[in-house]
């Protein structure tokens, strides 16, 4: 009952923006688009919808480590963490974090000089209000299988990275198809992770990142079972098309 509490009271400050991704792409092609392989391959599976309110396992690439692929959880706590995870995540928001206000929150600037990292991703989610009803939008890049999202991270007592996704303000493109807050995920081409990843990241920051237009993004409208919590089955990313939004 707890764990649904959290995550209801989540999901009234989120949107799936925030709290959802897919790794929809195997295992030899994010090794081959990333150049990078993975320290623990058999711990990867592609999956269609990940929700991060759920505590999942992501593909990562740290600063500290930028050669091979490693596994984090998506949702940040403190380094050195000690105690109940539910107990932090109840009252924090540990999923992601606007680029635009790190600089001046003091609990993750070390982690921005320090701990940053990318995770590798096939596509994102957005969600389309039109008239009231809402529509699930599948976001995804024509020019390659995967991307990187820029993250921070920090380490648990126990050696468990933890991971949140950092958030930037949505350009003209995005906010066309998710028009029911005003950021986006910052994502990153394999030229712009590396420099995430090494000592320019400020460069980011001051949003001097065209990765957008160079993946060249895509996006169709899905089934609104996408909503429906636990539903995933093999065509849940294959297009929808909704007569609604066509005669309008």
């Amino acid at each position: 009952i707890a764990r649904r509490q959290r995550q209801m009271c989540i999901r009234d400050r989120l949107d799936v923006m925030y709290y959802k991704l897919s790794t929809n792409v195997n295992l030899n092609v994010i090794e081959s688009e990333m150049g990078v392989r993975f320290r623990f391959p058999d711990l990867y599976d592609a999956v269609p919808i990940i929700d991060g309110l759920n505590e999942e396992l992501l593909p990562i690439i740290t600063s500290e480590n930028p050669e091979h692929i490693d596994f984090g959880i998506w949702g940040i706590l403190p380094q050195n963490f000690k105690e109940n995870w539910a107990d932090f995540q109840n009252i924090r928001n540990t999923l992601n974090l606007d680029i635009r206000t790190i600089d001046s929150n003091s609990d993750y600037k070390e982690a921005l000089e320090k701990r940053r990292c990318v995770v590798v991703v096939s596509g994102l989610f957005a969600s389309f209000n039109f008239r009231g009803q809402i529509y699930p939008v599948y976001i995804f890049p024509k020019k390659s299988k995967t991307f990187s999202l820029a993250a921070i991270y920090n380490v648990t007592h126990d050696d468990f990275i933890t991971f949140t996704v950092l958030l930037e303000k949505s350009n003209f493109e995005v906010s066309k198809l998710h028009n029911i807050s005003d950021s986006m995920p910052v994502i990153l081409d394999n030229n712009h992770k590396n420099i995430w990843l090494g000592e320019q990241y400020e460069d980011i920051i001051w949003g001097n990142n065209d990765s957008y237009e160079a993946l060249g993004f895509s996006s169709h409208t899905i089934a609104k079972e996408f909503y429906k919590n636990n539903i995933l089955y093999d065509s849940v990313l294959d297009p929808v098309i909704y007569k609604d939004l066509i005669n309008s």
